[in-house]
């Protein structure tokens, strides 16, 4: 079970990042895009903190400078600086076009973490990277890949670039952050850095107490968002980077569209069709095909 363990927790971390997008729109039908992602990090904070400070309390922070700047990067990259720029691109851009930046993020992973960090990119690590993005692409178009070329990124593809970068740093410097601190300590301090600079950004949205009046349902949804998608999460993905390197814990990413094609299914009745389904298909073999341990070894570090 310990060799398969982080697959279940990478899996179950890509349904919750899909959970994310159904939540998501509930949310912000009542709530604005910053407010939303800090009340988001707010909530997935306190579970972290509750977590860290059952399992492995103030003895785990990092013992040098190094250590501390290696947090607030992750804090800056990952969770403020992604968040503030993915919004703020699908603000401007059309959903299907910020919905790419899933399927740019681990093919991206992948490849720096190769030139960057010596990780072993195999010639089948390579088709299923292509089968796992090409089935992503089907997932989002609905199998009808013309689409692509019709897509408007308008002025917000800066804005997505900039947050496919952030999330890709935010990945490789975790692989270097976690020889030094657990994955726990290391996604609590990160969150902690970036939530305070969300609140800011937060508040020059719209007052960070409006959110008070919103509706339970709307509570609801960031409280899973906030739990499941953020706190827990982030950590199981950082534990599978430690345990199975960037690239091959990146590739889990390609399953998000899946979940959340089904899961708007059955929450918001949005329709799946054959060719979704198809798509989500390919994915599951192109991940399969990446995650399966190279020959004569078991469980990879990276």
């Amino acid at each position: 079970m310990a060799t398969r363990s982080p697959y279940l927790k990478l899996t179950l971390a890509a349904l919750f990042w899909g959970g994310a997008f159904v939540a998501g729109k509930v949310a912000l039908a009542h709530l604005p895009p910053v407010t939303t992602a800090f009340w988001r990090f707010a909530v997935g904070t306190g579970a972290l903190l509750a977590l860290w400070a059952w399992r492995e309390g103030p003895r785990a922070w990092p013992r040098s400078a190094r250590g501390w700047g290696g947090l607030a990067a992750l804090g800056l990259t990952g969770i403020f600086a992604y968040n503030a720029l993915f919004f703020r691109g699908l603000a401007l851009a059309e959903a299907g076009a910020a919905a790419l930046v899933i399927t740019t993020n681990p093919a991206l992973t992948a490849l720096l973490s190769a030139a960057l960090l010596g990780e072993r990119l195999s010639p089948s690590r390579v088709v299923g990277f292509a089968l796992a993005a090409s089935g992503a692409l089907v997932v989002l178009t609905g199998g009808h890949l013309a689409r692509l070329a019709q897509l408007d990124l308008g002025p917000g593809a800066g804005h997505l670039g900039g947050a496919v970068l952030c999330w890709v740093g935010y990945v490789l410097l975790g692989k270097l952050v976690f020889r030094a601190v657990s994955p726990l300590t290391a996604t609590l301090g990160a969150f902690a850095v970036g939530t305070p600079l969300l609140a800011v950004a937060a508040a020059a949205e719209a007052p960070l107490t409006g959110a008070f009046a919103a509706p339970g349902v709307a509570w609801a949804a960031l409280a899973f968002m906030g739990i499941f998608s953020s706190a827990v999460a982030f950590l199981w993905f950082s534990e599978g980077v430690v345990v199975l390197g960037a690239a091959r814990a990146s590739v889990f990413i390609y399953l998000v569209p899946g979940f959340a094609l089904v899961l708007a299914r059955l929450v918001l009745g949005e329709p799946v069709t054959a060719p979704k389904l198809a798509g989500w298909a390919l994915v599951a073999l192109g991940v399969a095909l990446t995650s399966r341990p190279s020959p004569g070894k078991g469980t990879e570090t990276g």
